[in-house]
This record gives C-alpha cells, structure tokens and sequence, in this order.
C-alpha cells in the first residue's frame, strides 16, 4: 500500500480542530493555553485536553501539542506541570524548541515522541541529524529550506516535517528579534507583533511592503514532496479561522 505524507492542519481554537478533522486532516497541532508559539491564537485547556484528543482519535487522527517556546528558570515548574498534563492525555507527540526542555522530555516520558520545532531553526541535514542523535523523532523543518535541503534532511533516518501552505516568515526560522527588539513581544516566547507586515520606506516608496511576503502554496509540489521522503506536510495557520483551516485542509487531502 502506497504510504502518502500526512496532512497536519493547525487547531487554534475546538472549532479550527472540528474543521481540520472533518475536512480530511490525519493529524493537527495546537497548543496549550501557554508555552506554544502561538499566544494570541483561542488554545486548548489541560483539564479538557484529554476529551480532544480522544475525540480526535476515534476519527483517527493524530494530535501533536506545541510547548515550543523557550522558558526561564522561573517558569520551569509550570512547564513541567503542563508536560504532565500533555503526556496523561494521550497526545502522540510534542513539540519543543529549548534543549533542556528536550532532556527533561526524554527522561521523564521516554515514550512521548519528542519533535523539533521549527523554532530550532533546523535548516540541513547537520541539524536534522544533531537532533536526531539526542531522541528526537521528527524534525520541523524552517520554512527557507529548498528541495535539495529536504530531500538531503530526509535521508538522516527521521521524520521530516515541512511548511506546504500559509504565511512565510521574512527572518530565519526560530531566530528573529525584530518583535522583540521594536515591541518587547518575543516570536520565541509566543508573541510576534508581526513587524515585517508593516509598510516601511520613504518618498514614493512609502506605501511598500517589503518584509512582508506572500503566503507559501506547495500543492502543486505535493507528489515531489512525498517522493523525497517527507513525513509530515504542515499547513500553517492556528490564527486563522475555521473556514479557512477547512478550505486548505481539504485542498491538501483532494491534492494528495
């Protein structure tokens, strides 16, 4: 039988996630309210996490939880707290972008696959196979990557994981201090102010945008991507509304 990649849709909200699974999604991510990358998005609860994932498993889907922002000292505690909640619910991977976090994954719930975050800004194979060497899964791939990039990330003996659809980031992957630096709103803690959307310039070039880049659309390329060996084709938006997450998530299923 012929092994296609999975579609993962992104759940911001219950309704995003009834819509991602209804509308052909194998697999969805979304984020607890706090530690994930996507702050301003509606989130899930711990108390109720353990219903949406079973609700999602007997459709079968896979549910993946992002606690991929990196944490001080001070909050380690309330992450450890959420791990626990994440790992009794059932949930069939998380997502992490500190290292000390990873090894506190591993020790603790060895069985619980850990995947790379985009946020680690792993962008060729070196990367893929470092992370690879300390129990990770599955690799997030950045946006910026190429064809020959993934296709080389690929071969490292891990699952792959790559952006098809949605809004392409200006800045490397993981490693923009634009919000940071103009708004004191980290990307890396969860709240991007999304800067590069604004407009910048001068004179006749003040109405411009240019940071601000049209949105990626890979569903052309999805039997290439599938035939390079990637695992996981990522569809990018837990800001968005539910229409949304179903008009694109069911263009994926009909494409693959």
């Amino acid at each position: 039988m012929e092994k296609h990649a999975e579609i993962l849709a992104p759940a911001g909200g219950e309704a995003q996630l009834r819509a991602a699974v209804l509308c052909g999604a194998d697999a969805v991510y979304l984020g607890l309210r706090g530690f994930n990358a996507r702050a301003g998005a509606e989130n899930f609860d711990e108390n109720t996490l353990p219903q949406t994932v079973g609700w999602c498993h007997a459709r079968g889907v896979r549910v993946y939880v992002t606690l991929n922002t990196l944490v001080t000292d001070r909050e380690l505690p309330q992450w450890l707290h959420s791990l626990d909640a994440v790992a009794a619910a059932g949930v069939d991977g998380v997502l992490v972008q500190d290292m000390g976090e990873a090894d506190l994954l591993r020790t603790l719930f060895p069985d619980l696959p850990a995947h790379a975050s985009t946020q680690m800004a792993l962008h060729n194979a070196s990367g893929v196979r470092f992370v690879r060497e300390r129990g990770f899964t599955r690799a997030v791939l950045a946006r910026e990557c190429d064809l020959a990039a993934i296709r080389r990330a690929a071969d490292e003996g891990i699952e792959i994981e790559v952006f098809g659809h949605g809004a392409q980031c200006v800045a490397v992957s993981g490693e923009c201090l634009f919000s940071s630096m103009l708004g004191e709103r980290s990307g890396n803690r969860g709240r991007c102010a999304q800067p590069c959307r604004q407009s910048y310039g001068y004179g006749r070039w003040e109405s411009r945008y240019p940071l601000s880049l049209k949105d990626n659309c890979l569903v052309q390329y999805v039997k290439d991507i599938e035939a390079m060996g990637v695992a996981s084709l990522k569809l990018e938006g837990r800001m968005k509304r539910p229409e949304y997450v179903a008009a694109v998530t069911q263009v994926y299923r009909q494409a693959i």
